[in-house]
């Protein structure tokens, strides 16, 4: 897989939220503070992973890369673009840094030349350019290291550079365990179609939906692209869900709860 990406800022989030009372439910709907504690996780995931977002695009199209391309890859100009990836990494604290282009699909990371990608092979990269998508984001669980590692690519929409960079998520998933809110239930993350992404129970990422957890009706409620969601009796005893959409990633952190919001 193409994709790098490892910034470890993650481990800042949510300081605000740990703080908040014990008592999540004195208050009620989007006012309580279990809404703004969950809106407060999402806001800082989103925060980073714009981040990523735009150092992605400053790689796709930096200009002295893309004439470097335009030159027919030359020895000289492969060794700017390694240097220039492996400042990222150690500056910026990835796992990886990566450019292709996507004309011959040449593929570096900020180790050197790699290979050319075929489709055989490189799937998920061929599937990124017939979507057409400017930005892939995707999760990696890495269960040898037993570690989780998010992607993010940038393709040019007018041009052939595509970039990527990976980082550890392994922060996100701290903040979610630590959470005030972990008291009363689970929290976990989910993609746009609801499949679960990042799970306390790494059984069940990528392999359920809301829809299969739940119902249809939950499902389409928990993702709604707003700041809260929330479903009472979500087809579980004594419980209830409530969600909150990540912008930048087009994703949601949804929260299992016992006992009642108000």
């Amino acid at each position: 897989m193409i994709i790098l990406f490892s910034l470890s800022y993650f481990a800042f989030f949510v300081h605000s939220a740990e703080q908040v009372s014990d008592d999540l439910y004195e208050d009620d709907g989007s006012g309580s503070v279990v809404a703004l504690t969950i809106q407060n996780i999402a806001g800082n995931i989103d925060k980073r992973i714009s981040s990523m977002k735009m150092l992605a695009n400053t790689i796709a199209n930096d200009t002295h890369i893309q004439q470097w391309v335009d030159d027919g890859f030359s020895p000289a100009g492969e060794h700017t673009l390694t240097r220039k990836l492996g400042y990222l990494v150690s500056e910026y604290d990835l796992t990886s840094a990566s450019f292709a282009d996507t004309q011959s699909n040449k593929y570096w990371n900020h180790e050197g030349f790699l290979r050319v990608l075929v489709p055989k092979i490189d799937t998920w990269y061929f599937a990124y350019l017939e979507s057409g998508e400017q930005n892939l984001i995707s999760v990696y669980h890495d269960k040898n290291k037993k570690r989780v590692d998010l992607y993010v690519n940038y393709r040019q929409p007018n041009g052939n550079g595509l970039s990527g960079i990976a980082t550890s998520f392994n922060g996100v998933i701290e903040t979610l365990a630590k959470s005030p809110l972990n008291k009363y239930g689970e929290l976990f993350i989910v993609d746009n179609v609801g499949k679960v992404q990042v799970h306390p129970d790494p059984k069940m990422a990528g392999q359920f939906n809301l829809e299969q957890l739940y119902s249809a009706d939950t499902a389409r409620t928990l993702l709604a692209p707003q700041p809260f969601n929330y479903v009472n009796n979500a087809d579980v005893n004594g419980q209830y869900l409530v969600s909150s959409y990540i912008p930048s990633m087009d994703w949601f952190v949804v929260a299992q709860l016992k006992g009642e919001l108000h």
